[in-house]
């Protein structure tokens, strides 16, 4: 017999202050009976007499969710006796609100899924016979605590498809249910991408509940995996989930254009354009989305441009409209795109809330976008807001590679013929002199740390190699004792001349930085820095070229296809520095 108590029931003791106290008794199943339900002893339990329902765990587990839980190999037959003994354990729940239907749904049991469906539409049909009232929905359907997941959804959680196909077919009400976190079973399905199970709801169910968290559908989530097929099933069956928006305002549109799935956004587009003019919470239309990133997304942002032409003549709540958001986004090939659209033209000078056209965005971004510059319809003179043409707004960044090297968008911009406003009229430094604040002084201060030490270990480097020449010293008697072997080489003169200026430059980098110390005018330093920099670069350049010349002129005159591939290599090096230099000062 087991030694089981119902959990919540409390016993009184006597303390040494002779005041009863209240204390819990802790329920247990006894392990001989605990052991032989979860091995499904069919003998052991077949002669037990008491009441099977008083067998509970500490977690209030009957000997029916224990078998479930433990069983391998399914036997309807033991189920079936502890049904006769007990028909309440149908229904039983645990402490968590888990009824066996939970448990066996759960781990995929779906003889013994079947078989208690059967059980409990039996045992409600023997209830109507007598007259009381009794509902198939309010056993099968009961959730869990706190989560509240119906037994479908833990068939769908676990990706057992054929117990769902039976849950559903048993009673369909089951895929209408939402659990604690908003998710009904199609749903969870289609964001877990079970792919069988959201194609057996689809297929049983006529109309199954499609919300889910955050307002996001199943349609949401199919376009997410990507998952174009489950996307074609949701579309015929419920047509309207296209222009449904989650709490961000975003459609399935939305994100099939920002995550570049070509295949799904025609899908969609085929279905229904006008999802395409949907605007989130910010006004973001998907066309607005894809640009923003069009790194990868450029055939998507010519699909939507080409079935949906008038939505690029709509603006986000900042104003601002597709050729905003290309620039805005850095897109080269989005602005080129958009600028060739001849019925677009009128893209080219539109305002955004601040007054910016996509010109003062591009200056601002630093952009070289030669077909939005140059484009024949364009505004040069154009003011926003704050009365700043498109060139003031370049000299006016707070970019610090702009406050240094100003970049090439205002070469391209002044050769465009863009010119500042009226209002800077007078400034004649304003073109030439970036705006020096106290942020960009902090920035080259510790700047100049860095760069002081660089100089210092070119300085060191050409110095020792000017003492240690290529080729060695002469050690013959004479005028030439002690001199240089390899003096009348011309690549040797080129190793002396290209080391000494290395050295010269470097030494007046460390004094440069040395006199920045001492805190001058912000112009003076931003100056005096630059011409640093610029002193720096040179040397270290024609460091490698000594390199280069002193490793050639030690070359015998049988080894020179070796000595010209040391500085065809070296030559490529000083090229490739050159570039990522170009591109860190002027992106």
């Amino acid at each position: 017999m087991a030694d089981s108590q119902p959990l919540h029931e409390t016993q009184s003791v006597s303390e040494t202050n002779d005041q009863p106290k209240q204390k819990d008794i802790i329920t247990f199943m006894d392990a001989e009976w605990y052991n032989a339900a979860a091995e499904g002893q069919i003998d052991k339990f077949k002669d037990y007499t008491e009441p099977l329902d008083l067998l509970r765990t500490p977690k209030k587990n009957t000997v029916l969710h224990v078998y479930i839980t433990a069983v391998e190999n399914e036997s309807i037959e033991f189920v079936e006796l502890l049904i006769s003994k007990c028909p309440s354990l149908l229904v039983e729940p645990n402490i968590k609100g888990e009824t066996p239907l939970h448990i066996a749904a759960r781990f995929g049991h779906n003889n013994i899924v079947e078989f208690l469906i059967r059980s409990i539409k039996k045992a409600q049909y023997e209830d109507l016979e007598r007259g009381a009232e009794a509902s198939t929905s309010d056993k099968m359907l009961k959730k869990t605590i706190p989560y509240e997941n119906t037994a479908l959804h833990e068939a769908v959680r676990n990706n057992h498809p054929q117990v769902v196909e039976t849950l559903l077919r048993a009673n369909p009400e089951f895929a209408d249910i939402a659990n604690a976190a908003g998710e009904n079973p199609l749903y969870l399905a289609a964001v877990r991408e079970y792919k069988e199970i959201a194609s057996k709801i689809l297929e049983i169910c006529p109309s199954p509940a499609y919300i889910g968290p955050n307002g996001r559908t199943a349609l949401h989530e199919a376009v997410i995996s990507p998952d174009a097929d489950l996307t074609g099933k949701l579309l015929k069956q419920k047509s309207n989930l296209a222009k449904e928006q989650d709490n961000e305002g975003w459609t399935p549109l939305h994100y099939a254009s920002y995550a570049n799935h070509l295949s799904i956004v025609d899908m969609l587009l085929e279905h229904d354009k006008s999802a395409a003019y949907i605007g989130d919470k910010d006004g973001k239309t998907p066309l607005h989305v894809a640009l923003l990133n069009e790194a990868n997304n450029l055939e998507v942002v010519k699909k939507i441009m080409s079935d949906c032409p008038d939505c690029c003549d709509l603006v986000d709540n900042r104003g601002r409209n597709v050729l905003h958001f290309a620039v805005e986004s850095g897109s080269f090939e989005g602005v080129k795109t958009i600028t060739e659209k001849p019925f677009l033209a009128n893209l080219i000078n539109q305002e955004d809330e601040d007054g910016n056209t996509p010109v003062h965005l591009l200056a601002t971004h630093g952009l070289d976008a030669s077909s939005l510059i140059r484009h024949r319809v364009v505004d040069k003179m154009t003011v926003n807001k704050a009365n700043l043409t498109a060139l003031d707004m370049v000299m006016a960044t707070k970019d610090k590679s702009y406050a240094l090297f100003l970049g090439s968008t205002v070469k391209h911009l002044k050769k465009a013929g863009y010119k500042r406003g009226r209002h800077s009229i007078g400034q004649a430094t304003a073109d030439k002199t970036p705006i020096i604040d106290n942020e960009l002084m902090s920035s080259l201060q510790k700047a100049s740390e860095s760069h002081q030490i660089v100089a210092a270990l070119i300085a060191t480097v050409t110095f020792a190699a000017g003492f240690t020449l290529p080729g060695g010293y002469s050690d013959e008697d004479g005028l030439d004792e002690g001199t240089a072997v390899l003096t009348r080489k011309s690549a040797f003169k080129t190793f002396l001349v290209t080391d000494t200026i290395a050295l010269a430059l470097s030494i007046s980098v460390v004094l440069i930085h040395f006199i920045l110390a001492v805190q001058p005018t912000n112009r003076k330093f931003y100056f005096l820095f630059l011409w640093a920099f610029l002193f720096t670069v040179l040397a270290m350049t024609l460091m490698a070229v000594a390199f280069m010349a002193g490793v050639y002129a030690v070359m015998p005159h049988s080894s020179s296809g070796l000595g010209t591939t040391i500085c065809v290599i070296g030559s490529c090096l000083a090229l490739l520095c050159y570039w990522v230099l170009k591109a860190a000062l002027c992106d």
